[in-house]
């Protein structure tokens, strides 16, 4: 048993009861909808929903012209949109409910290009506290056992060392992320006997590839979960974490702007595992490319949310960018839809020549099977033009055409591919890197 984790669990949740028990309430409502029935929870859902509607019509000026509570009859909008009209949308801080104080602003890292700041009230605050809590125990990490986060900190983001100490979590900053500071991560999950690594998929392979390739045998026991998020999940970089760092790491998506929207469960399979919606927190739209109807089943289309619980600027129908597949309901699912694919950012959808979209880890599935290859990011540069951009560990011999072949397999057989060897794969300021570009469609 972990006393320390024990301790500031215990320490933290008495301090909540002592406020009136705002997260555990917050918790016990998230708890509450993701374990019912989508028939059992509607009537709940919708009285969110019609709450928020009903805030933002008589509170902003934007949707005060709205008099409609079908989310149908609202504008989706887009960061640039939200942006524009951010003046018009968001609270003062006396006109929201409970409020004492000013309210926390929340910025995106701006790796899309444009940067967001969205207003969140104190509630909102703490249902994301709660979400975190909630989703990690879900997949096997219980709160306030030791965590390291691994993200670029800056002095606007950076955990004070007060934090640090009681809530238990160790910020790593990745803005450089070499061998030395990999050899100190390694370090550190050891002597600090960390249960749980949050971080980019990205950062997690280059992780797990310099465990594989160390001539020191790292072992980490008390390591139990990995949970990537910012990125799609490649099959190899889950099948180095399960075969070198010993433990299940799980796909979680989630936005700066909101919260945790969605999470794979444990144990999960090698690969086309299924994430499952917090409908608790946000009701969901998947819209086709092109229109704001709804996508069909099996359909890649848009993320559209609208966030139930942020009463300093209230989102609603907000494109994310992001784009995914959505399924009919499953056994797990309590009669919700699936998100049966991750797409990511619609800019970065890529296209085979008859015009189809393909999955980001499509690639991923061919070029796991060339142990050469360090890095790779592939680009659509025309309509039917592409670049496999490589970082390789020795010389191919001949390997280039079977990889050719297999990607014209997927893309077309009048696809022209070029294969460039290049010394290294450029990292966004925000510590992703970027595997899958279109260079075609900027959308």
């Amino acid at each position: 048993m972990d006393l320390q984790a024990l301790y500031l669990r215990s320490r933290f949740w008495i301090s909540d009861f002592m406020k009136g028990s705002p997260v555990r309430k917050q918790y016990n409502d998230i708890k509450y909808i993701d374990r019912h029935t989508k028939e059992r929870c509607a009537p709940l859902i919708g009285q969110k929903l019609h709450k928020l509607l009903e805030y933002a019509q008589t509170h902003t000026d934007f949707y005060s012209r709205f008099d409609s509570f079908e989310l149908r009859d609202y504008p989706v909008m887009n960061k640039l949109s939200l942006i524009q009209n951010m003046e018009r949308i968001r609270v003062a801080p006396e006109k929201i409910p409970g409020q004492k104080g000013e309210v926390h602003i929340q910025r995106t890292s701006g790796s899309t290009g444009v940067p967001l700041a969205i207003p969140q009230d104190t509630a909102k605050r703490q249902r994301r506290i709660a979400e975190l809590k909630y989703y990690g125990k879900a997949v096997g990490f219980t709160t306030h056992e030791k965590l390291v986060h691994l993200r670029s900190w800056n002095k606007w983001q950076n955990k004070t060392s007060r934090q640090i100490r009681l809530e238990n979590i160790i910020p790593f900053d990745i803005s450089k992320f070499g061998p030395e500071e990999l050899e100190n991560l390694c370090r550190l999950l050891v002597e600090e006997k960390v249960v749980c690594i949050r971080g980019y998929a990205t950062t997690i392979s280059n992780l797990a590839a310099y465990v594989r390739n160390s001539p020191e045998k790292w072992v980490f026991p008390h390591l139990k979960i990995v949970i990537a998020g910012g990125e799609a999940l490649y099959d190899d970089v889950r099948q180095m974490v399960k075969e070198y760092l010993h433990c299940e790491i799980i796909s979680q998506y989630a936005d700066e702007e909101c919260g945790i929207l969605a999470q794979e469960r444990v144990p999960t399979k090698e690969n086309d595992n299924p994430m499952y919606f917090n409908h608790a927190g946000y009701v969901f739209e998947i819209l086709k490319l092109e229109s704001d109807e709804p996508a069909e089943w099996g359909e890649v289309g848009r993320i559209v949310i609208t966030d139930l619980h942020n009463y300093a600027c209230p989102i609603i129908r907000y494109d994310c960018g992001d784009t995914c597949v959505l399924m009919p309901p499953d056994k797990y699912s309590k009669g919700y839809p699936v998100m049966a694919k991750l797409y990511g950012r619609r800019f970065d959808l890529t296209y085979s020549t008859d015009g189809k979209a393909v999955s980001p880890l499509t690639y991923g599935r061919i070029l796991k099977n060339y142990d050469i290859i360090s890095q790779w990011q592939f680009v659509q540069l025309q309509e039917k033009k592409y670049e496999l951009r490589l970082t390789l560990k020795s010389e191919p011999a001949g390997q280039m055409a079977d990889l050719a072949a297999g990607l014209r397999n997927i893309l077309g057989q009048d696809a022209e591919l070029e294969i460039k060897e290049v010394r290294d794969i450029p990292v966004l300021s925000s510590g992703k890197r970027k595997p899958v570009m279109n260079e075609w469609k900027k959308n």
